[in-house]
């Protein structure tokens, strides 16, 4: 740990609920998809597009986020984005149209980019080089707590009170976590502004940055789309699991709490390469799991390959910061713009193939893109 931290034990705590509050929206959806579309019609697919209302808004603003706060300052953004999170669900709750509620769901993207990237360059410039990798480990593994969180909320409430409840729920830990980070998070020391810039000519001829936000891009894509389709699956026959069945299902992301941080310190052991080779090899043992039409192994697979996911994200959201030349949280908004934008794409793009060749067909092509991302990590981060 950091000890030239105030207080290195409270930032831990601060970081990780920092992590859980920017990941507890943004797939909140995926439990209620059906309830929703219910409510203001259209079939259960179409409800994906909450999830990637969200997501797209993240890509977009991300890159302007990270340049703003390499300008203005890091802790000074993240509390009031958390604040701002907290609006825009209780405005999601009061949605009176399906296309209110992509507006208000897009609005809680806008706001995410603000805590997620300008978190993780404020650990790369607060924290000795040492120190860095397992805070951020610590910060990715509450984003994982988020993840489970929000859907697990979301499905809990809407069972007993609808899918308006399921935004309340949230809404009221955003609210508690915004108030703890802001008083246990210190003020950065180590910040130095630069003029504002997006920064964008620089990080293009980073050939490190791209080639990490490519790998960044490919994790999101699978993680969204395995768990947004696997819960349409898990919805039919012969599954047919609830609401309340599926928030619950999100439990899994609880496996990746403990295993994250451990990444940190395969890293630091191991190197990034081989500690991200044998995440993404868990990743892609639990696609393969999925493909049989079995309930616990659906679910058990979900389970491997959110772990390996969320470890090999470990790995890759360290070295967006790390390979910045300058202007880190610019760099980190870059790969968290391609971050999302191919989250959004994993809520969409796989939608054919699920219609036609179904669940079979969609784990095949998220193996292929599992493959792409392997390639892009080796390639890139060897120095």
């Amino acid at each position: 740990m950091d000890r030239s931290l105030p207080d290195p034990e409270l930032t831990k705590v601060a970081l990780f609920l920092a992590g859980s509050s920017a990941l507890l929206n943004i797939y909140s959806t995926q439990p209620i998809l059906g309830e929703i579309t219910a409510r203001f019609g259209g079939e259960p697919v179409l409800g994906t597009w909450t999830i990637t209302a969200t997501t797209g808004a993240v890509a977009l603003t991300a890159p302007l986020a990270g340049s703003i706060s390499d300008h203005l300052g890091q802790k000074r953004l993240i509390v009031p984005a958390l604040a701002g999170t907290v609006l825009a669900t209780l405005l999601c709750a009061c949605a009176w149209s399906w296309a209110s509620l992509l507006v208000f769901r897009f609005l809680q993207g806008i706001f995410i980019p603000f805590v997620f990237a300008v978190t993780i360059a404020y650990i790369a410039n607060e924290c000795t080089s040492a120190a860095a990798p397992r805070l951020n480990a610590i910060y990715v593994s509450g984003s994982v707590f988020g993840g489970f969180l929000g859907r697990f909320l979301s499905g809990w409430a809407a069972d007993r009170c609808g899918w308006r409840c399921a935004f309340l729920a949230l809404a009221g830990y955003s609210l508690l976590a915004s108030l703890l980070v802001a008083r246990w998070l210190p003020a950065e020391q180590r910040f130095r502004p630069v003029p504002f810039a997006l920064n964008l000519p620089r990080h293009f001829r980073n050939g490190r940055l791209l080639a990490t936000c490519l790998v960044g891009g490919c994790i999101l894509f699978v993680q969204v789309a395995a768990f947004t389709f696997g819960a349409l699956e898990l919805a039919g026959a012969p599954h047919r699991l609830d609401s309340k069945a599926l928030g619950s299902v999100s439990a899994v992301f609880l496996v990746g709490v403990v295993v994250t941080p451990l990444a940190g310190r395969a890293i630091a052991v191991h190197g990034r390469i081989a500690t991200f080779a044998a995440a993404w090899g868990l990743a892609s043992l639990g696609l393969l799991l999925c493909l049989v039409p079995v309930t616990a192994a659906l679910v058990g697979g979900l389970a491997l390959c959110s772990t390996g996911i969320f470890s090999a994200q470990a790995c890759a959201s360290g070295c967006a910061a790390e390979a910045a030349e300058g202007a880190r949280s610019g760099a980190v908004g870059l790969y968290l713009g391609c971050y999302y934008l191919s989250g959004s794409l994993g809520a969409v793009l796989p939608a054919p193939c699920y219609q036609r060749w179904g669940w079979t067909g969609c784990l095949v092509l998220l193996l292929g893109v599992l493959l792409l991302g392997l390639g892009s990590a080796v390639a890139g981060w060897r120095r």
